[in-house]
């Protein structure tokens, strides 16, 4: 039996295993929301689900409707659930999509040794700020228009450089990651360029597409 006592609903029941399932496929770690479910439950009958499995501690409500399937350690026991799954699950939650963080694509791009000291990732959505518990997740709303945020390669340069402002950013750095995009990044960049509110951006990203 899934719980201890009995819902005296076998169709209750039945979501309740359907999503318990779910998680467990996820695997550890995985952070949600009831949004997650909404395939499988109402809202009602899924809130009192996650909450019964709370008590059976088969998962941990982390606050503010948010919940993970913890990881555990042999010495640390019970882990921290990563921020960006945290970020993943409130994005979902709202429809939007996350992306790295401005701070941490120059990082990766080699153009700072700086490695972001805060939890901080992009989104489609409004920028907020998610207290859970000690952790403080930032989530700042983008100046790269949705399409050219959903091509990896043109974003992560495109965030790096409104990171590091137009101060920081010379022709020898345009050309250098202008090489690395192919042509269909190219032609993604200059359909979107008007969407891109940001003028000195505007004119970096038409260089890149050169």
């Amino acid at each position: 039996m899934l719980f201890s006592y009995t819902l005296g609903d076998k169709i209750m029941l039945s979501t309740a295993q359907k999503i318990l399932n779910r998680i467990k496929k996820k695997g550890r770690g995985w952070v949600f929301t009831p949004s997650d479910f909404a395939d499988l439950a109402t809202r009602q009958n899924t809130d009192v689900i996650l909450h019964r499995l709370v008590i059976g501690n088969k998962v941990r409500n982390l606050g503010r409707g948010i919940y993970d399937f913890p990881k555990t350690h042999q010495t640390l026991g019970t882990l921290s659930p990563a921020p960006k799954t945290i970020a993943q699950a409130i994005a979902r939650k709202n429809g939007d999509t996350i992306h790295t963080s401005g701070a941490m694509a120059a990082n990766l791009l080699g153009l700072t040794t700086q490695v972001p000291a805060k939890p901080t990732f992009v989104t489609t959505g409004q920028s907020k700020q998610i207290h859970l518990g000690k952790q403080i997740i930032h989530l700042v709303k983008s100046n790269i228009p949705n399409a050219l945020l959903k091509d990896k390669d043109v974003a992560l340069i495109l965030q790096a450089f409104d990171y590091l402002g137009v101060n920081n950013i010379d022709q020898k750095i345009i050309n250098k990651f202008s090489d690395r995009l192919t042509q269909k990044n190219k032609t993604n960049i200059r359909m979107n360029l008007r969407h891109i509110k940001n003028s000195w951006l505007s004119t970096i990203a038409r260089d890149l597409a050169t």
